[in-house]
């Protein structure tokens, strides 16, 4: 009963035309998500706050996705004063991001927090063993063992997705930023003459990806250039990476 879940298929986007546009939530016994509320309040709370970058804006109090909105558009606008030429800005995209997620890595990420072991050997058996099936309009299939992803729906699912992520940091943390809002990740780079690091912040991503056993999603992974007066030409785009006129973040 602690470990089953019940898959609702809620849909992302609409109209709905294919089954890529749903997202599983997952529907768990009720003492589970009770018990979940407990540990969390009792242990993983103050951790949320303390541990998690401030790059995250997703799953915490006091910020949304006009706080990270804002974050970039000042940058951006800051740098083309400073007379930047452009800044090129990278939106990244994971193919089924929570459901992705290695339990090896994030328990050995769980274990460097300074939480208490009981609590860390509890979550780490929460993940384990975990069994879903979906359920559509009363129908439902036979029960599948889970060995990777974090279950979404669940209580403790964003912050173990937030902790699994927090370790990707820009490169140039001086002058680039990188702001994140749950699995949607983007960087920005100002563009100077004979000074460009935003393919450095690209490549570091993807060596970040393939250490932890995400994939990016390359056809939803976009590139805009954001640019004032000057006449200078844009950079060229990124080798693999489409480039658009504009972005929804």
């Amino acid at each position: 009963m602690w470990k089953l879940a019940n898959v609702n298929p809620i849909p992302k986007e609409s109209p709905l035309t294919e089954c890529s546009q749903l997202r599983p939530i997952s529907l768990t016994n009720i003492i589970m998500r009770l018990f979940e509320r407990v540990v969390y309040k009792q242990e993983i709370a103050s951790a949320f706050k303390s541990v998690i970058g401030r790059d995250q804006f997703a799953y915490k109090e006091g910020t949304n996705t006009t706080d990270a909105l804002i974050m970039c558009l000042h940058h951006w606008l800051k740098w083309l004063d400073e007379g930047a030429d452009s800044v090129r800005v990278t939106s990244f995209d994971y193919k089924k991001a929570f459901d992705s997620v290695s339990h090896n890595i994030i328990c050995e990420k769980l274990k460097t927090l300074e939480i208490n072991l009981y609590t860390i050997n509890w979550i780490i058996s929460f993940l384990a063993n975990r069994k879903q099936r979906v359920v559509v309009d009363g129908i439902e299939t036979v029960y599948v063992d889970i060995n990777k992803g974090v279950p979404q729906g669940t209580v403790l699912g964003p912050f173990l997705f937030s902790l699994m992520v927090n370790d990707i940091k820009p490169m140039d943390a001086q002058n680039n930023l990188l702001v994140k809002f749950a699995d949607d990740i983007t960087t920005s780079a100002p563009i100077k003459s004979g000074s460009d690091s935003a393919e450095a912040e690209v490549e570091s991503i993807q060596n970040w990806s393939e250490a932890n056993q995400m994939t990016l999603n390359l056809s939803k992974t976009w590139e805009m250039v954001v640019h004032g007066g000057s006449m200078k030409p844009l950079p060229a785009p990124i080798v693999g990476i489409e480039r658009k006129s504009w972005l929804k973040l």
